[in-house]
């Protein structure tokens, strides 16, 4: 596989940073950001098992949901 450069602005390069864990490569975090995972690579869920990932986007909804209803009891 050959390689490609890329030009990023220093704003884009400063988020990269952001992110970047020791001894990974520009290229490492971007292939761990874009993950189609979303909960990967990100502070504890990033090792935690796919049922636990799936509990967290099921409350996140629920949570969601429940804000939703709230504002329509609102207006």
């Amino acid at each position: 596989m050959g390689d490609t450069s890329i030009r990023v602005s220093d704003e884009a390069k400063q988020r990269l940073d952001l992110y970047k864990r020791e001894g990974e490569s520009y290229e490492d975090v971007i292939i761990r950001l874009t993950e189609r995972d979303k909960w990967a690579g990100f502070g504890v869920l990033s090792e935690t098992d796919t049922d636990t990932r799936e509990a967290m986007d099921t409350v996140r909804e629920k949570m969601r949901g429940n804000v939703e209803d709230d504002i329509d009891e609102l207006e």
